[in-house]
């Protein structure tokens, strides 16, 4: 059984086989519930396009997180945060073991350390992480946690004790994109969730993750993403509604009310796709030293 003093998070790009490796985990370990980590798993309606895991695989393994808002919902990080710790906390009481399975980097964040004041998409923050790694990585642990004294002495003391690196990785983050401390930062924020992370990256060849969303993205449109973009429609969702956001919902919206070949919907939701993958992968690669 997996120990409870850190929770298994499984994450990488779109694509990368995330619920397959979770399943055989849960195969072996029938105490194993998963968490979903995804952001658009949790809206109903929204299942092919979002590569939702089937009801008799949830039926087989219990699944949480997913299906629990209406298309129009707003949800955010700080929602997913609050009910991912519940969620945990819940699972831990009942003597099971919670798994995290999903790719929503922001999310992740959010729920082991609260780090809700910098958007996914801000062209700020990958900077930020790309200067916090080199300098951590030229520097060493050591010196840049020495240097974290100065500029933000709250966080300091608690990395000191925990000696955690991917913590350090996060304060320097947040400093460069922000130019304030985190530690103060989080005085508006939840406390950072009592149980540390313990991640499996799944590292796929880019070529590999290029083929694999081709073949995923033509695999649901051949299951039928087209209807259900039709059945939302009917339903009254909007282009308008949050889960809308979901890559691919708005190409086939187009094509079901005759503005775009499904073609060249296919062709743009490929791109897109490869494009959150790079994203994705450039939010995780703080993770890979403690990949296992």
């Amino acid at each position: 059984m997996i120990s409870t003093e850190r929770i298994l998070v499984i994450t990488g790009p779109t694509a990368s086989g995330k619920t397959d490796y979770a399943l055989k985990l849960a195969e072996a370990d029938p105490t194993i519930e998963i968490v979903n980590a995804d952001a658009f798993l949790i809206y109903r309606g929204f299942d092919i396009g979002t590569a939702k895991p089937e009801k008799e695989i949830r039926a087989r393994v219990p699944h949480h997180l997913i299906d629990i808002l209406e298309p129009n919902e707003q949800f955010n990080a700080a929602d997913y945060s609050r009910l991912a710790r519940e969620t945990i906390r819940d699972i831990i009481e009942r003597q099971k073991t919670p798994v995290v399975v999903g790719g929503t980097g922001l999310y992740i964040d959010a729920l082991f350390d609260g780090i809700m004041s910098v958007d996914l998409l801000d062209g700020k923050l990958e900077i930020a992480r790309v200067r916090a790694r080199d300098e951590i990585t030229s520097n060493g642990f050591e010196e840049m946690l020495e240097r974290l004294r100065g500029v933000d002495p709250v966080l300091f003391a608690q990395i000191h004790r925990e000696m955690n690196p991917i913590r350090l990785q996060r304060a320097w983050e947040h400093y460069y994109a922000t130019g304030e401390p985190l530690g103060e930062t989080r005085k508006q924020k939840p406390e950072p969730f009592e149980f540390l992370p313990e991640f499996k990256v799944l590292d796929v060849p880019r070529p590999e993750i290029w083929h694999r969303i081709e073949q995923r993205v033509d695999q649901m449109i051949a299951h039928g993403w087209l209807a259900e973009a039709r059945q939302l429609l009917r339903s009254g969702v909007t282009r308008e509604a949050p889960a809308m956001r979901a890559i691919g919902y708005r190409e086939m919206f187009d094509v079901a009310e005759g503005l775009l070949p499904l073609a060249q919907a296919r062709e743009r939701i490929v791109i897109r796709t490869r494009q959150y993958a790079k994203r994705q992968v450039t939010w995780m690669k703080r993770y890979q030293a403690v990949a296992g």
